[in-house]
């Protein structure tokens, strides 16, 4: 799961605009990411969570120094507006006693049983990520929201069988608390939209697992562990 925030937030950079400087490359956000790709359970106890928000606040430091070095004043603002949801939210997942936690940790068993039927959606997120390498550039922030989506959509449902409808929104909570709203604002066109077909392989497809990306190395080995 902490992979997945990391990479959420990636594709949130790739969103607003990109790295602004020459020197500056995507590639640097894989680090960000495997600062957060120790932990990948679902946290089920007080001290499971306590020690997933210092990762988090590990990871968006990482991105955060990364934004200040690397994205253009406008960018950091509509980062800053955007984010301001997310850092509120996960105030609240880190504070103990709070209602949002309590409510989260009472779903958080049923979703860890659920979790290995879900690394079937991280299957396609993983060939997803490879798309996006290959992808044109005009072409990026489409294949982004259509690996999002479709993740989205296998992931409610994977959930919602599992755990029901109540617990669906608390295991959606940790990719809130990377990306805010705007993946849903920007990509909501994108849920079960036909090009999708044409930018991503077929459902289910595997990874070949030679990606340069950290990212995708960080998926493979979690997906085949």
């Amino acid at each position: 799961m902490q992979a997945f925030i990391a990479a959420a937030a990636a594709v949130l950079f790739i969103a607003v605009g990109g790295a602004a400087a020459d020197r500056c490359h995507l590639r640097e956000l894989d680090l960000c990411v495997a600062s957060g790709a120790g932990n990948n359970k679902i946290s089920t106890t007080e001290a499971d969570v306590d020690k997933q928000c210092g990762v988090m606040q590990e990871v968006s430091e990482c991105f955060g120094n990364y934004t200040k070095s690397c994205a253009t004043p406008i960018q950091r603002e509509l980062l800053g507006l955007v984010s301001e949801g997310a850092r509120d939210v996960q105030k609240k997942f880190c504070t103990r006693g709070d209602k949002l936690r309590t409510e989260y940790l009472k779903h958080a068993p049923c979703l860890a049983k659920a979790q290995p039927q879900g690394r079937k959606c991280l299957n396609d997120v993983q060939a997803g990520l490879e798309k996006i390498e290959e992808a044109k550039f005009a072409d990026r922030i489409s294949t982004a929201c259509c690996v999002y989506s479709r993740y989205s959509a296998c992931s409610t449902k994977t959930v919602e069988s599992a755990c029901g409808k109540d617990a669906v929104e608390y295991g959606n909570l940790l990719v809130r608390l990377a990306t805010s709203n705007l993946l849903d604002v920007v990509c909501q066109s994108y849920l079960n939209n036909p090009v999708c077909d044409t930018l991503l392989p077929p459902p289910g497809t595997k990874a070949r697992g030679n990606s340069k990306s950290i990212v995708s190395r960080l998926f493979n080995a979690y997906v085949s562990s």
